[in-house]
């Protein structure tokens, strides 16, 4: 577990494209759900030797660019209520046979990663309610209507699939934290704009 007292999630000054369109996602979820405390936008894959040492595990965990040159871990924090953040899990695909001409459409899959501490969103509720949450999240991106959501995972082993367990500690799956991922396919009519 990462322990960012403050954390602030960057967005870029000059977005487009997928990053475009994944920070409008980011801030759209941000405006829409107050629960949740950090909307983080694209996240990649980063490495580091466990330890430090140069024959250590290998560790992957999520990250997030903070702006010049500097990344931030975006794993489970138990200083904030709920965050965030999206990963790209394919590559995009041109699906148009015969663009028109100055067009360029693509579709690329996306992954959507929510870690919550249920005990802080709503100190009111003595149950595991991350459903709720879930059905939020999918109320926004499907009242938006630019991204097909196709498939939720919940299992625990699924939602942070990609990265080291011994980056994710286990509790951070267990109550009163709670987490889930929604497979989304995001469209970009132009990427020539």
């Amino acid at each position: 577990m990462v322990s960012y007292t403050n954390p602030k999630a960057p967005t870029l000054p000059v977005a487009t494209g997928f990053d475009a369109e994944i920070q409008r996602l980011q801030l759209l979820l941000a405006a829409s759900l107050p629960w949740l405390a950090v909307s983080y936008g694209k996240a990649y894959r980063a490495t580091r030797r466990e330890g430090g040492a140069a024959k250590g595990k290998l560790l992957t965990y999520p990250q997030v660019y903070d702006g010049q040159g500097e990344y931030r871990d975006v794993l489970a924090n138990d200083n904030v209520q709920a965050q965030s953040f999206f990963l790209p899990t394919g590559p995009a695909v041109n699906t148009a046979r015969e663009p028109l001409p100055g067009t360029l459409g693509f579709t690329m899959p996306v992954d959507f990663i929510l870690w919550a501490n249920l005990a802080l969103v709503d100190p009111t509720k003595d149950y595991r309610y991350e459903a709720e949450l879930l059905q939020d999240v999918a109320r926004v991106l499907n009242a938006d209507g630019q991204s097909l959501i196709t498939r939720v995972f919940t299992a625990p082993e699924d939602v942070f699939r990609g990265f080291s367990a011994e980056v994710v500690p286990e509790k951070v799956l267990r109550a009163p934290y709670a987490a889930f991922r929604i497979s989304l396919e995001l469209n970009v009519q132009n990427v020539l704009c």
